[in-house]
């Protein structure tokens, strides 16, 4: 299917909602597996799909990555907490094009999987982590059919002009992140915010005091509710 190496989690017969869920950088399917277990737990008749990455992470050939940072920030100045917003957005901005291509391969795989199983756009969702979450997001407002949702966990608009020429659909985005996360900085997410409200696409967050950079059972609790009531 695409090519793309994946692991499927849940339904796989009469699947009502599909959910693509895209793990972050310097990481595997393995590493969000625990997670996808938990959301086919709490969704009965979803189908959770996590796709890997093709490229060898940079930092770590043991691991993948969606597309390459090093070279746009090769003193790790976004992770830094003196680090202006400005300029975190300028660093995430200069991987637009990267971004875009990753996000058409992923848009391609939705679809496919869409036809497999007979899902509809309005019942699939697409989510990720870290990386993964600005991918979710760039996927989820390029595509050319609305989806059910975009959920970006510890995620930031990546990308930003190249998105806005892109831009296509307007899905609910639904932003999880923990307020003590200084890989993806929580401060950036009322960029993040703003950057939706003013391009028309309603958005909802959910804020997790002292939560480093990493996923939590909760967040997966509260994007299964928030999936379950948009039905």
């Amino acid at each position: 299917m695409s090519g793309m190496v994946y692991k499927s989690f849940g339904a796989t017969d009469n699947v009502s909602r599909l959910i693509v869920f895209l793990h972050g950088y310097n990481s595997t399917i393995a590493d969000v597996e625990p997670y996808a277990m938990m959301l086919a737990e709490k969704l009965a008749g979803a189908l959770i799909v996590v796709p890997e990455a093709r490229e060898v992470c940079e930092r770590n050939p043991l691991k993948k990555q969606w597309y390459a940072l090093t070279d746009v920030d090769p003193e790790r100045r976004r992770r830094k907490p003196e680090t202006s917003t400005d300029e975190i957005v300028a660093i995430y901005n200069r991987t637009g094009q990267r971004i875009s291509k990753a996000a058409k391969e992923i848009n391609r795989f939705i679809t496919t999987l869409q036809k497999q199983y007979g899902v509809a756009n309005k019942n699939t969702y697409v989510m990720g982590f870290s990386q993964g979450a600005m991918l979710a997001i760039f996927a989820g407002l390029t595509r050319r059919y609305k989806l059910g949702g975009v959920f970006p966990f510890a995620g930031i608009v990546c990308g930003k002009d190249t998105l806005e020429k892109e831009l296509t659909s307007k899905p609910d985005v639904y932003l999880f992140h923990g307020t003590g996360d200084l890989s993806v900085q929580y401060k950036t997410l009322d960029f993040t915010k703003e950057w939706l409200e003013t391009h028309g696409i309603s958005w909802e967050a959910v804020e997790y005091d002292g939560i480093e950079h990493k996923l939590i059972e909760d967040e997966m609790e509260d994007a299964a509710e928030i999936i379950m009531r948009s039905a």
